[in-house]
């Protein structure tokens, strides 16, 4: 499995959620929003809520790489109800880390293929943002374990 196998999988296990709207992958820099675009190009304007896999450092071995991602899930941010403060940005992170959850449980259960979500250091942070949208949700890290050898008898080199 490449790479891109791995990323399109993500996407796909998104697209297949009966709730989460958009899908992306890159940059920090590279996150859609709503409020930047009111063309209703889907290509430019995010449709909340929103997953976003945005890449890591990758680590390989002999007999495997390992991908890291951080897995961005946001919805927009409505005004707080003042007697009950920080309830709506608190019901969004939850739902959000409900969303994480169930990618990470179609990766793992799902597919019956060998790359393998690992949760020996998987970890999530809150976030409340006002960028061009408020928007509020969780990042989890999100490891992908690929078995991929080193293997030189396929590598397109002269044999000597």
């Amino acid at each position: 499995m490449t790479y891109k196998d791995v990323v399109n999988r993500v996407q796909s296990v998104v697209n297949d959620h009966l709730i989460l709207a958009d899908f992306g992958y890159g940059d920090i820099s590279d996150l859609k929003t709503r409020f930047e675009n009111t063309s209703g190009d889907n290509q430019v304007q995010a449709d909340y809520p929103y997953a976003f896999l945005n890449p890591g450092q990758h680590s390989r071995n002999q007999s495997a790489v390992t991908y890291n991602f951080n897995l961005i899930v946001m919805d927009m941010a409505r005004g707080e109800v003042s007697d009950d403060p920080y309830s709506n940005m608190l019901t969004i992170q939850s739902q959000c880390q409900q969303y994480i959850d169930d990618i990470i449980a179609r990766l793992y259960y799902y597919y019956k293929d060998q790359p393998q979500v690992l949760f020996n250091s998987m970890t999530y942070t809150p976030f409340n943002e006002r960028f061009q949208d408020d928007v509020a949700g969780m990042t989890a890290n999100l490891q992908i374990l690929v078995p991929n050898a080193i293997d030189e008898c396929i590598a397109p080199y002269d044999v000597v």
